[in-house]
């Protein structure tokens, strides 16, 4: 079975998909309620309206603000990542057969077996098809068919 799709990755479409790959992670959202509570604590404090003993406000207010705004930051450093290969941000063609994925950007063609990627991950509209720990091709699911989709995520064998 050979079918090709053809899509574009869109900036706020990336930055939806990483929040929402950050959030699904336990300790992002462990890290962001003990930031609010932190962050509360010490704006309570500061206008008298708890008395509870702390070391610091100000640095208790400064951690809360980190551990709220590190998603934040994440996101920042992987969009300008992005940004700073044109490439990804132009339309490629993912094309798919029964032994690899090839895919076709503006400056680039890459070949992939079905072997050398590692995991996959469904994060909104996106297919995630890794070949290394961090890096992999974002599959827009809505260009595809049920069948296309299923045969995709039959090919990759869970490491």
């Amino acid at each position: 079975m050979d079918f090709s799709i053809t899509s574009k990755l869109d900036k706020r479409d990336y930055i939806k998909v990483m929040f929402l790959g950050l959030y699904k992670k336990p300790y992002y959202i462990i890290a962001t309620i003990f930031g609010l509570c932190l962050l509360a604590i010490s704006i309570l404090n500061y206008f008298n309206t708890i008395n509870f003993e702390v070391y610091s406000p100000f640095t208790d207010a400064v951690l809360g603000l980190f551990l709220l705004l590190s998603p934040l930051l994440i996101v920042l450093l992987a969009v300008s990542q992005l940004k700073s290969n044109p490439s990804f941000l132009s339309e490629m063609t993912y094309t798919f057969n029964d032994v690899g994925m090839s895919v076709i950007g503006l400056t680039f063609k890459s070949e992939f077996l079905w072997e050398h990627i590692i995991k996959q991950k469904e994060l909104g509209k996106f297919l995630i098809l890794y070949h290394t720990k961090k890096f992999g091709n974002f599959i827009d699911k809505s260009k595809l068919t049920p069948d296309e989709l299923v045969f995709i995520k039959s090919k990759i064998i869970k490491k």
